[in-house]
């Protein structure tokens, strides 16, 4: 069960699933972003931290059943697809940034890197590459900066 907080004329809608914990430390961040994919005209949704034997988790995240991220619960659903966003603790180091990648990916192969302090594109695309030579599955990447997000890359 979802329950709508924004939506746009464009047809962008952003919601929450009712069991979307609030008081998470990413939960504000995961809002912002869920909210500028709907504003570009795409389906957010918030999705809920649950174990994977309830019956919430299979409602939820049942297509992730026979793949690598069964058990996992990304962050958001964006038109069908889940994305995980990743965060930072301070102080921002751009060592980080690698963490924060495999950290994501092992959630989604769909990342939003929180790049508020911008390290730059070049950087985040090296980390990038050398991971996806290392055989992990990378299906797109966007950054959110300064309250805005933009794709970096996504796979052919």
């Amino acid at each position: 069960m979802y329950k709508k907080i924004k939506s746009f004329l464009n047809g962008g809608e952003y919601s929450e699933h009712v069991l979307t914990n609030k008081l998470r430390s990413d939960y504000k961040l995961v809002k912002t972003i869920g909210i500028e994919f709907a504003r570009m005209g795409r389906e957010a949704k918030a999705t809920p931290v649950v174990h994977f034997k309830s019956q919430e988790y299979a409602d939820i995240y049942g297509v992730l059943e026979n793949t690598k991220y069964y058990r996992k619960c990304p962050d958001l659903k964006i038109d069908g697809k889940f994305y995980e966003v990743e965060g930072y603790v301070p102080p921002f180091k751009r060592d980080k940034i690698s963490g924060m990648l495999g950290k994501g990916l092992v959630q989604a192969s769909h990342v939003v890197i929180n790049n508020t302090k911008g390290a730059s594109d070049r950087y985040i695309k090296k980390i990038m590459f050398d991971r996806i030579r290392q055989r992990q599955c990378v299906d797109e990447v966007w950054l959110y900066e300064k309250g805005k997000i933009r794709l970096l890359y996504k796979k052919q």
